[in-house]
């Protein structure tokens, strides 16, 4: 995020394809270390088991990362329409 914090051609940064519990301290750190407005585009928290050819775990893909400074919030792999329409919901935005 420093390479970005004094380049007036990046408007944001961000955070994408990453798993949901890492994005409260991304999007916190790019915040302090930028002063830029910030996006979060985690993916939806679920794993893929390769032995039985399944996605494991429930999304756990929450719009609580946006209480850290997010401005921009969507997702990445295996978030779809609908859990972007729940976090917009969730945040008043529809």
């Amino acid at each position: 995020f420093a390479l970005a914090a004094d380049a007036e051609e990046i408007i944001a940064v961000g955070v994408n394809c990453c798993a949901p519990e890492d994005v409260p301290h991304a999007v916190e750190t790019a915040a302090r270390t930028t002063g830029k407005p910030v996006v979060a585009y985690p993916n939806s928290g679920e794993t893929w088991n390769a032995r039985n050819r399944t996605w494991d775990d429930s999304p756990t893909l929450t719009p609580a990362f946006s209480a850290t400074g997010a401005r921009l919030v969507g997702g990445c792999c295996r978030v779809g329409p609908e859990t972007i329409t729940a976090i917009a919901r969730a945040l008043g935005r529809v």
